[in-house]
């Protein structure tokens, strides 16, 4: 068809790519201190997504809704370390997760005011953890698994005082609580 053509090297420090009535859709820029970046755009002309890279070697990918807030945020920083967060249609993280270089990973779940309510990990030694929070953020329930083969599960009461804390070990032995127990 009249107007394609092809290349095989096309050198720009700008591009963008419009749709059938000229409306950009795609535009990539790369700027002098050595960032680059790519943005998409729906048809009414407003940023969806969006992925940069810098000269440290940082990247990272944005998802905005149909308001041009950023709604989902994966980046992965030079020091090999990978996050993903998702925020309401507010701009507050309610999930975030990240791994470490190390092997380290952990996601955390936020309520509607961004306090941490639930944290999980898995550390590259073969120990985890889940931890839930009141709306108060104090801790009220903690389970773990450690790399030695010990796991255990403890609950506390709204001041803190461990109130349940029970345990098997890697040699078959359990601690169960023996005291201090009032079921309703």
């Amino acid at each position: 068809p009249a107007g394609d053509a092809t290349f095989d090297t096309i050198t720009c420090k700008a591009w963008k790519v419009v749709d059938k009535d000229g409306k950009p859709r795609i535009r990539a820029k790369a700027f002098a201190d050595g960032l680059a970046s790519v943005e998409w755009l729906d048809k009414d002309g407003k940023v969806r997504i969006g992925a940069t890279t810098v000269a440290d070697g940082q990247a990272s990918v944005e998802l905005l809704d149909k308001d041009e807030k950023v709604r989902i945020s994966a980046g992965t920083p030079a020091d090999g370390r990978a996050s993903v967060q998702w925020k309401d249609k507010d701009g507050k993280i309610r999930i975030n997760a990240g791994t470490n270089a190390d092997g380290d990973s952990a996601v955390q779940w936020r309520d509607k005011d961004e306090k941490v309510r639930i944290f999980a990990e898995t550390n590259a030694d073969g120990s985890a953890s889940v931890q839930w929070k009141d709306k108060d953020g104090k801790l009220r329930i903690d389970a773990r698994t450690f790399a030695d083969g010990d796991a255990g599960v403890g609950w506390l009461d709204k001041d803190g005082k461990q109130r349940f804390d029970a345990t098997t070990y890697a040699d078959g032995a359990v601690r169960l609580p023996t005291k201090d127990l009032k079921p309703k």
